[in-house]
């Protein structure tokens, strides 16, 4: 009997712990410590596209009103718990600061899928669409998804 009552016990406790930390991890934002410690740098890729890590929203106004970014493409993926709450707010921030915003979700498991060249081929078709402009495509800690976004979209939104 008491075998059944730990095992009892594990599960209460395992449910409840994983509802905390599915929880806490809906609300991590990438630009907290100690996330913000991993994150890469903003930079440019060509003379109008930027690319770089989940923005604040002091970075979004930074981007608009000093690097003149009047779109932004994010490609983070909103079935994801803690990615989705983000996405969301960043739409509402951008488009209270007068930008363009889209959601272009890709995995980041592996990066060279099927799925992930079909949204290449939909953040180039964005691209295409607001030539001359200048934009601002992130995922969330600014490396491995866009690394891979800027890799395949040198030389061919020219």
């Amino acid at each position: 009997m008491s075998n059944l009552i730990r095992l009892i016990f594990l599960c209460v406790v395992g449910f409840y712990g994983f509802v905390l930390l599915s929880s806490y991890f809906s609300y991590i934002e990438p630009y907290l410590f100690p996330l913000r410690m991993m994150q890469g740098n903003a930079r440019y890729v060509t003379e109008n596209i930027i690319i770089g890590p989940y923005p604040h929203e002091s970075d979004i106004k930074k981007l608009i009103k000093v690097e003149k970014v009047r779109v932004f493409i994010s490609i983070l993926n909103p079935d994801l718990p803690f990615e989705g709450s983000l996405v969301e707010k960043e739409k509402e921030v951008v488009s209270r600061y007068g930008a363009v915003f889209y959601n272009v979700p890709m995995g980041y498991i592996r990066l060279e899928s099927p799925e992930n060249y079909r949204q290449i081929r939909k953040i180039r078709e964005i691209v295409r669409k607001h030539a001359g402009e200048k934009i601002y495509i992130h995922c969330y800690l600014g490396r491995h998804r866009v690394g891979f976004v800027a890799e395949n979209l040198i030389g061919l939104v020219k």
